[in-house]
């Protein structure tokens, strides 16, 4: 089972179709340059060391307890460094079908092709050289089995770090969010524009909208405009000030549109509400 439940592969489908060993000497000296395999999907394993490996048109930095994931039809091959010292098991796949990916794909093209095996590690450094030993010894069956177990765990990382990486990023929005009710709590007095606020916070408009509504339900310009209602309400029933002068102090442009838009979210015009208060207090 994983995490959300059952794997979204089919087992029965699922081939070994090779199993490699590579050790640093050979890296450092043969590194095999880019290639890309039609019908498999492979995964290769770091046991130890440290260097590159590229992915696409993208290089990656490696070191031992990752997982290397190569998409059938996607580029890859060690980079010739001195300072590669990488040692990897390599197991090569067929029948990885997961929905809206297509064959032998197990991440998609935007996601991080490495990922570390933090829970599995252990498992890893004794599974995949025995894979390595099946293969050669022709133990095709047990071999097999051993190599679905490492895609189950190669499957559970990548789930569980990419909640991680969701709830992270919640986290930084939420954040970031705060920041910016902070920044408007502080202008929204002013002719505020969304400019300013996305200027001030590196961030582009639609990002900006879309985030903060998310978290608060409001876009940026209608919290401004509901704290200006706020901070209205507030004066009209604890202070005498005149209500152009309200309206001058908080940000409207005029008369028509404080009345106008304090009738839309409380009901009645300011004057009412003015009224309605000093009423209730005799």
């Amino acid at each position: 089972m994983g995490i959300n439940g059952a794997y979204p592969f089919a087992i029965d489908e699922i081939g070994l179709n090779g199993s490699f060993y590579v050790d640093r000497n050979y890296t450092q000296k043969h590194a095999h340059t880019l290639h890309q395999h039609k019908s498999v999907v492979e995964l290769l394993y770091v046991c130890d060391g440290e260097g590159r490996y590229q992915i696409g048109s993208r290089e990656y930095a490696v070191s031992e307890g990752d997982m290397i994931i190569c998409n059938a039809l996607t580029l890859h091959g060690e980079t010739l460094s001195l300072k590669n010292t990488i040692q990897t098991y390599c197991i090569a796949l067929s029948g990885v079908q997961l929905p809206g990916l297509p064959q032998n794909c197990l991440i998609s093209a935007e996601r991080r092709p490495v990922v570390s095996m933090t829970r599995f590690k252990e498992m890893a450094d004794i599974i995949m050289p025995n894979i390595h030993d099946m293969f050669l010894l022709k133990e095709n069956q047990l071999g097999r089995q051993l190599a679905i177990s490492v895609l189950m765990m190669t499957y559970e990382e990548l789930q569980l770090q990419q909640q991680e990486s969701n709830h992270r990023l919640a986290q930084r929005n939420e954040l970031m969010v705060r920041e910016i009710t902070k920044y408007l709590d502080a202008h929204y007095t002013e002719p505020l524009r969304m400019g300013d606020v996305c200027e001030e916070f590196h961030l582009s408009i639609s990002y900006l909208s879309h985030m903060f509504k998310k978290e608060t339900g409001l876009s940026p310009k209608q919290y401004i405009v509901l704290r200006r209602i706020g901070e209205a309400q507030s004066l009209l029933t604890e202070s005498d000030i005149p209500i152009r002068q309200i309206e001058e102090q908080l940000g409207f442009t005029s008369s028509c549109h404080l009345t106008s838009t304090f009738k839309k979210y409380v009901g009645i015009s300011p004057r009412e509400y003015r009224q309605h208060f000093r009423e209730k207090d005799e």
